[in-house]
């Protein structure tokens, strides 16, 4: 978001709400922790007994919902501050 942001705002960061931070913080480590189990799985040759399909639609889930959280806030942000920099 800081290098959209200096793109469009010249901005040299971007501010985001400490919620949104903890939001962006929890998808990342769930992700991890999601691949890492892949990996395991994959290296193990144990490709039988991964989880089902349901499982992993319900992690892709749990982190789309918790990014366009993210993207929700930090889109307003930015708009907002497009707008009251067109308006001087």
């Amino acid at each position: 978001m800081n290098t959209l942001s200096a793109r469009l705002n010249n901005h040299d960061s971007y501010p985001i709400p400490h919620a949104d931070f903890l939001r962006l913080q929890h998808a990342h480590s769930v992700g991890v922790t999601v691949l890492d189990m892949l990996d395991v799985i994959e290296c193990s040759g144990n490709r039988k007994n991964g989880p089902d399909g349901n499982a992993l639609a319900s992690v892709v889930a749990l982190l789309t919902d918790q990014l366009g959280k993210v993207v929700s806030t930090c889109e307003s942000v930015m708009l907002n501050d497009m707008e009251v920099s067109c308006d001087n």
